[in-house]
């Protein structure tokens, strides 16, 4: 039996010593800083510079999902009709992969009462309602923030007012939680 035992002991002595051998390998290894990789990746919209981005959630309900929306490669949709594909909630493929609105559906005879205001440096947009939004979720503001703040004035990211039958939300910036 004392064979056996000299024989398991000399088998974990030597694994410990590999073991320790291997993790001192690497303390020869330099520390580098920053290693600089260049601009971050930038993302091709359909439709280019005239698509707007839609803002529905996911279907777990966590987040935002930006959809590029586009009626041809030499039209911009103007900010009113935006907001209104907006209220009507996803369709075609976002519905299909499960995204959703938190936003109320506008009945038709409502509809012209769905606004965005002109754009005024320093101040932004106003979007109109004919709902009341001081009760909406967090995430159905930041759906009316992204989507006009973002698309409703090419290559500026707009702050937006929410006025609603109840009451007129603070000016926002679009802030999509990651």
């Amino acid at each position: 039996m004392t064979g056996r035992k000299t024989r398991a002991r000399a088998a974990a002595a030597t694994a410990v010593l590999t073991g320790c051998a291997l993790l001192l390998a690497g303390c020869g290894i330099k520390r580098t800083g920053v290693v600089e990789s260049g601009h971050a990746a930038g993302v091709k919209v359909p439709g280019g510079k005239t698509a707007a981005v839609l803002y529905f959630v996911s279907k777990d309900g966590d987040r935002l999902v930006p959809v590029p929306f586009s009626v041809g490669t030499d039209y911009t949709l103007a900010p009113t009709p935006l907001l209104r594909l907006l209220l009507n909630g996803p369709s075609g493929p976002a519905s299909a992969a499960g995204l959703t609105t938190a936003l109320p559906k506008v009945p038709d005879a409502k509809s012209d009462a769905v606004t965005v205001s002109t754009y005024a440096p320093g101040k932004g947009l106003t979007v109109s309602v004919p709902f009341a939004v001081g009760g909406l979720s967090q995430t159905a503001r930041n759906q009316l923030v992204c989507t006009v703040g973002v698309s409703a004035v090419p290559d500026t990211l707009s702050p937006v007012t929410i006025q609603g039958t109840d009451t007129t939300l603070p000016s926002a910036d679009c802030r999509t939680p990651r």
